[in-house]
């Protein structure tokens, strides 16, 4: 797998295809697994980067307590572009990859043409509250288990996969198992739980697509990021909302994979 060191620091990234760079930047325990279903295809028309920013999956899993920020994987999304050489790329993130994408985009406008998001993420005392949940139960249960995230990915299955709640609850299952470590959800739920786009979104200039599934993946939260969303596209200067039919929030790429990926190559097309 191919990575470097950046003053001690190994990053991992993968490419496929060729043209117009498009970055993948995922959120916690999928990672760059976000995109198994849509990877193939985005790559017939696009050069697709994944990486893994530190502290999670294939990059450098060290992790010293409160050191690293949401500006540090900023900082090497940066880094992993310019070891690239890639002067303009369009953006994907989702999930805790959602805000990585949006913050660069606002600290680096030049080298990003386009912004596909899905703004899941903003810091008020709910937010806080149901991520100190989840933290306090992996202190009590132990994040190594997972059994803070068990009653979330079923409910996620239940909700969205109907037919294929197996087949994408042991492909979940082994994603997690390769991408997540104790510190990766203790210090990510850290930083989240801080951020708040509204500070970067009206600083972008570059076209948005605010891509969502159509239901929701995860019902006590799904209601709220869509009014994230609404919130999100009224700050905008250029952006625009598409949903998928059928897919499930953050989830899209997955439920319904060919539609998604058709969203995407219309959007990037049109540029």
């Amino acid at each position: 797998m191919p990575t470097f060191a950046h003053k001690g620091t190994s990053l991992w990234y993968d490419m496929h295809g060729e043209g117009q760079p498009l970055v993948l930047t995922g959120g916690f325990g999928l990672l760059h697994n976000q995109w198994d279903f849509v990877r193939e295809m985005l790559a017939e028309r696009y050069q697709v980067i994944d990486w893994n920013y530190r502290g999670a999956g294939h990059s450098d899993r060290a992790w010293p307590g409160g050191a690293y920020s949401q500006e540090t994987w900023v900082d090497d999304l940066e880094i992993v572009l310019d070891e690239l050489a890639i002067d303009n790329a369009v953006l994907w993130g989702t999930s805790t990859g959602s805000p990585i994408s949006i913050r660069y985009a606002a600290k680096y406008p030049s080298r990003v043409r386009a912004l596909i998001t899905y703004p899941m993420f903003k810091a008020d005392a709910g937010f806080r509250q149901a991520f100190n949940g989840f933290t306090a139960i992996g202190e009590t249960f132990g994040y190594d288990a997972l059994a803070c995230l068990t009653s979330w990915i079923g409910c996620a299955e239940q909700n969205v996969f109907g037919a294929r709640q197996g087949e994408i609850a042991r492909w979940e299952a082994a994603c997690f198992e390769q991408n997540f470590s104790l510190n990766t959800l203790a210090e990510t739920m850290r930083i989240v739980a801080t951020n708040d786009f509204t500070a970067d979104v009206g600083r972008i200039s570059c076209p948005i697509l605010v891509l969502m599934g159509e239901s929701g993946h995860l019902g006590y939260a799904e209601a709220g990021n869509r009014a994230l969303a609404e919130e999100f596209l009224s700050l905008a200067q250029n952006a625009k909302l598409e949903l998928v039919a059928d897919g499930g929030g953050t989830y899209c790429m997955i439920e319904q994979p060919a539609a998604t990926a058709q969203a995407v190559i219309d959007f990037i097309d049109a540029l």
